[in-house]
C-alpha cells in the first residue's frame, strides 16, 4: 500500500530537514520524501493521501528507558498496556529494563519478551539485560548470552550497583561485547531511608534527605571506570547541577559517556513535594531549583543527549500511603512527548532538538533502527498536533499506572498517530 502524507512540517534530526513538505510510505518503508507540494503524478500514485495541515511529521520516538511489570506483576502493567501507552505517546521503539520478576537476567526471557511483543500491533520492544543477577549488584549476570539474543545494553534498573570490582568486571565485559551501560547512580549509604531531596524543603517537611553527592560520588567512580576499561556508559535520570558538569567534562575528554533524563527532572522542583503529595516522590529525588536549570541548560547543549519516559509502573495502594511510606515511581510514557514540547515552546529547544533528544540520540547510543526519515528506512513515524490543548488526567492513559506527578496540569501538543513499519499502531 502506497500512503502520501502532504501538507506537513517534516522533521528529521538526521538530515537536518525542518520543512513544509510530503513524505511517501510504500508498504513498510519511507519511499520518497520532498519540500513544498507533491506533483499531481504523486498524488494520483498514492492509495492513500493524508492531509497534514498544521502538523508536525517526524522520526518515531525512541523511548530507551521504561518499566513493565510483565511477568510477575501484571496487574501493575501487561504488555499489551505498555504498548498502547506507548503507542498514544508516539512512541514507535521502546527499551524495557530489566526489573522483571522473573529479573531479566537470562537469554530466554529477552527471547520471551521479544516473541511476544512482535505479535502484536505495536511499537517495536527490545530489552536490556540485568548487569548482575536478580539484580543482587554482586554476581555479573550472563551478559554475552543476553547480547546473543538481542539484549541492547545492559542496567540494574533503579538498583545501584555498590561494590566498584563488581562494576569493573560489568564494564571490562560490556566493552568486549560493545553494548552500552545504563547505570542508576545513587551510594545507598547516603540515600538509604530517605524521602527527597536533602536541603532546606526537607528541613522545613521534616522529612529525610538524600544529598545530591548520592548521585554524583558513584557517578564520579563510574566514569573513573570508563577511562579505565573503555566501556561505552550511559548515566541515567541526571538529577543535579554538578552530575551535568561531571558528564559535561568527561565528554570534552572523549570518553564513551551519554547520559539521560526525564521530564520530572526538568520541569518540577523539590517544591513539589511541599503538599506531600506522593505522586511527587521519585527516585532519584527532585532537586532544587537551580539543578533543575542546570538540566535544561543540558538538555540545550547537549550534555544530555536523551530524554526518556523513566516509566514506573507503581501500585496504587503503596502510593496512597503516607509520604515517608509511599513507593517510588510515576507514569511517564504518556507525557514525555508533551513535557519535552513544553521546552520547545517555551524557546529552550528547537523541534529538531527535541526529536534529536527524543527518537535519534535513543536509537543511535542503542544501535537500533529508527530515528530518521531517510528514505529506505523502515517507516516509523509520529505525527504531532503542536496547537491542541489538553489536561493531563492519569484515569484516561493507556497505561495501567495513572499516577503521574503532572495530575492536573494544562499542556499543549500531543501525537495524533502513530505509525510503527507503516501500519498505523494509533489513531487519536
Amino acid at each position: 500500500m502506497r500512503r502520501l502524507f502532504h501538507k506537513a512540517r517534516l522533521i528529521c534530526p538526521a538530515q537536518a530537514l525542518d520543512s513544509k513538505g510530503w513524505l511517501v510510505i510504500d508498504d513498510d518503508l519511507i519511499a520518497e520524501t520532498g519540500s513544498g507540494t507533491p506533483t499531481d503524478a504523486l498524488l494520483a500514485s498514492a492509495d492513500e493521501v493524508i492531509d497534514c495541515t498544521g502538523l508536525i511529521l517526524g522520526p518515531g520516538l525512541v523511548d530507551m528507558r521504561a518499566e513493565t511489570r510483565d511477568p510477575g506483576a501484571e496487574h501493575l502493567e501487561t504488555l499489551d498496556t505498555l504498548l498502547a501507552a506507548a503507542a498514544a505517546g508516539g512512541i514507535t521503539s521502546l527499551a524495557i529494563q530489566p526489573q522483571t520478576d522473573p529479573v531479566i537476567d537470562n537469554a530466554a526471557l529477552i527471547d520471551s519478551l521479544q516473541l511476544r511483543a512482535s505479535r502484536r500491533q505495536g511499537p517495536h520492544l527490545y530489552c536490556h539485560g540485568a548487569m548482575s543477577r536478580n539484580l543482587d549488584g554482586t554476581q555479573m549476570a550472563e551478559l554475552g548470552m543476553m547480547a546473543a539474543s538481542g539484549a541492547v545494553g545492559f542496567s540494574n534498573g533503579h538498583s545501584s550497583i555498590q561494590d566498584t570490582q563488581t562494576m569493573r568486571r560489568i564494564l571490562t565485559y560490556a566493552a568486549m561485547l560493545d553494548k552500552p551501560v545504563m547505570h542508576h547512580c545513587e551510594d545507598i549509604s547516603l540515600s538509604d531511608g530517605s524521602d527527597m531531596n536533602e536541603g532546606a524543603t526537607s528541613t522545613r517537611l521534616g522529612l529525610i534527605g538524600s544529598p545530591i553527592e548520592a548521585e554524583t560520588i558513584i557517578l564520579e567512580r563510574d566514569l573513573q571506570l570508563v577511562r579505565l576499561t573503555g566501556a561505552r556508559y550511559h548515566a541515567a535520570h541526571l538529577t543535579t547541577a554538578t552530575s551535568v558538569e561531571a558528564v559535561r567534562r568527561a565528554k570534552n575528554e572523549g570518553l564513551p559517556v551519554t547520559a539521560d533524563t526525564s521530564a520530572p527532572y526538568f520541569q518540577l522542583n523539590e517544591l513539589a513535594v511541599s503538599t506531600y503529595s506522593s505522586a511527587a516522590k521519585l527516585n532519584p529525588p527532585l532537586r532544587t531549583e537551580d539543578d533543575r536549570q542546570a538540566i535544561m541548560a543540558a538538555l540545550a547543549d547537549g550534555t544530555i543527549d536523551v530524554i526518556a519516559s523513566d516509566h514506573v509502573p507503581v501500585n496504587p495502594d503503596m502510593k496512597h500511603l503516607p509520604f515517608s511510606l509511599a513507593s517510588c515511581g510515576a507514569s511517564g510514557l504518556e507525557v514525555m512527548l508533551v513535557m519535552t514540547l513544553r521546552l520547545v515552546l517555551n524557546d529552550v529547544i528547537s523541534w529538531q532538538r527535541a526529536f534529536e533528544l527524543l527518537s535519534l540520540a535513543p536509537a543511535t547510543i542503542l544501535d537500533i533502527p529508527g530515528g530518521s526519515l531517510v528514505v529506505g528506512t523502515e517507516a516509523d513515524i509520529v505525527l504531532i498536533d503542536p496547537r491542541t490543548s489538553w489536561i493531563v488526567t492519569g484515569r484516561d492513559f493507556n497505561s495501567l499506572s495513572r499516577i503521574t506527578p503532572f495530575e492536573g496540569q494544562p499542556v499543549e501538543g500531543r501525537a495524533v498517530r502513530t505509525i510503527v513499519g507503516g501500519a498505523d499502531i494509533f489513531i487519536r
